[in-house]
């Protein structure tokens, strides 16, 4: 009985959530809570169940960087290929994407933001003991700060000092439903998310990774979180420290490519084709949930299933010895959604190409001390870091050598795309416009058919470009958003 009214609790959680955009979501269910395992419930479904632990489709991460390609060879030939919805991110557009019907990535982010508020509402007056409601509230506190930092890093401007002042978040506090939707500035978002995560620092009970609860926070995730927060904030000091102190554990490992299997592969006819998969496509939750390389349970969740990787993308492999080109580029995987010419790859990680890791991972901590050390000067250990990484990942290991600490990052960030394409280039390029080295900026160049509303002009052709800075980094905020606020948010400005 316990059980099915914790089950029927989050069952009201998610059918209210559902009916209501979150940030307006009133105070309904917190009668019904009464124990902290409840709360744990919560915690679980909202971290470990499948539908939470991913971001909501995520268009931006899918089709908005250099590490997709849709050529108009594949779309003419293939014009259900790519929904009119996504290629509205892929030419950067601004309208089209305010009018969309929803934005799953901010919907579900901001429900996971709910319910962190809700646990936080309710652990001090549930029965239970007070190890359990510390381990409840450190959870909550890291989902809060996670999920605005995924928030901030999508629909504002980038981390800046010329950017504090700019637009940040509403942010919600409470479950108060009169709360202010009002947006704070980008500095005030980044100290609230700092101050969830000192929360979390000081009530964290794990010391270590929880091999099978790893979306249950630990002080290794926050210190792997921290990795990344300061490099992105371009502290490369606090950086440094930070996935050193998270590199300690051995709860979360390296995994060596060369020691997964071949999955099942997947055959077609009219022309005949045979896909060759490795057995991650073939990954139910409980594994990739569980995947030896997480701090935290995070995805890059991709509803068409379809991560279209760019010629530009695919050069930067060595393809007769780098086991990610060899297991997660699927040669003429364009097969398995009836795309027959051109031939086209796909990236395929998880569970038939759904989900890609996002949440902290050790190849990620090792990434970014790399590049913080180079950014400092130091070669060194910038390569020990970086060469660790390519150890478990090329059939013969062959280390990076560098002629200088320049010469020594650009090698690391080429390693980075080819480690984290699709789910951390977006936050890349727009981090790399506002740092102190010109030469990593990037610019995104188009050229594909004129698109409309809901229409698509295959016989004319027109040159895209996201130039450096743009103020379209901050993603436009979905309309019903700004009308449901009644005018207390404000849409970016382009």
């Amino acid at each position: 009985m316990k059980k099915l009214n914790i089950m029927i609790l989050m069952l009201t959680l998610i059918s209210l959530a559902s009916c209501k955009k979150y940030l307006e979501e009133p105070n309904k269910i917190q009668t019904d809570i009464k124990t902290v395992d409840q709360l744990q419930a919560l915690i679980d479904n909202v971290s470990g169940g499948p539908a939470f632990s991913y971001e909501g489709h995520n268009a931006t991460a899918t089709y908005s960087t250099d590490d997709t390609e849709v050529t108009m060879d594949l779309y003419k030939n293939n014009p259900n290929a790519v929904s009119i919805a996504n290629l509205y991110y892929y030419i950067f557009d601004v309208d089209n994407v305010i009018g969309a019907s929803t934005d799953a990535l901010w919907n579900n982010e901001f429900k996971k933001i709910f319910t962190a508020n809700v646990i936080l509402a309710n652990v001090d007056n549930v029965t239970g003991d007070d190890g359990s409601k510390k381990r409840v509230k450190a959870d909550a506190y890291f989902i809060r700060a996670y999920s605005y930092w995924t928030l901030v890093n999508y629909y504002c401007l980038p981390y800046s000092q010329a950017n504090l002042g700019s637009k940040g978040l509403p942010l919600k506090k409470t479950t108060d439903y009169s709360e202010s939707l009002k947006r704070a500035t980008l500095q005030e978002t980044y100290d609230f998310i700092m101050s969830d995560i000192g929360q979390a620092q000081s009530l964290v009970t794990y010391t270590d990774v929880q091999a099978a609860l790893r979306w249950r926070v630990s002080k290794p995730a926050i210190d792997a979180f921290l990795s990344r927060y300061y490099l992105f904030t371009g502290d490369y000091d606090k950086c440094i420290q930070s996935a050193n102190s998270a590199l300690a554990t051995t709860t979360a490992k390296l995994v060596d490519f060369n020691t997964i299997p071949a999955g099942n592969p997947a055959s077609y006819s009219n022309p005949a084709a045979t896909l060759k998969y490795s057995a991650l496509n073939d990954y139910v939750a409980a594994k990739f949930f569980t995947w030896d390389e997480f701090y935290y349970t995070r995805f890059t969740y991709t509803s068409a299933q379809w991560d279209i990787p760019s010629t530009n993308l695919l050069a930067l492999y060595d393809q007769a010895n780098d086991l990610r080109f060899q297991l997660l580029m699927i040669a003429n995987g364009g097969r398995r959604f009836s795309v027959i010419t051109p031939a086209q790859y796909r990236y395929d990680y998880f569970n038939d190409g759904r989900y890609l890791p996002a949440g902290p991972t050790v190849a990620e901590v090792l990434l970014n001390k790399a590049e913080a050390s180079a950014r400092k000067g130091d070669m060194a250990n910038a390569l020990i870091a970086v060469n660790t990484l390519r150890a478990k990942r090329l059939k013969t290991n062959v280390p990076l050598t560098a002629t200088s600490a320049p010469n020594a990052l650009t090698q690391i960030l080429q390693e980075r795309r080819r480690e984290l394409p699709f789910s951390f280039r977006w936050f890349d390029i727009r981090r790399f416009s506002v740092n102190e080295d010109p030469s990593d900026d990037v610019t995104i160049t188009r050229t594909f058919f004129k698109v409309g509303i809901g229409t698509v002009d295959v016989n004319t052709v027109q040159t895209y470009t996201l130039p450096v800075k743009s103020p379209r980094y901050a993603v436009p905020i979905n309309g019903v958003e700004i009308n449901a606020s009644q005018g207390q948010i404000e849409q970016n400005s382009y």
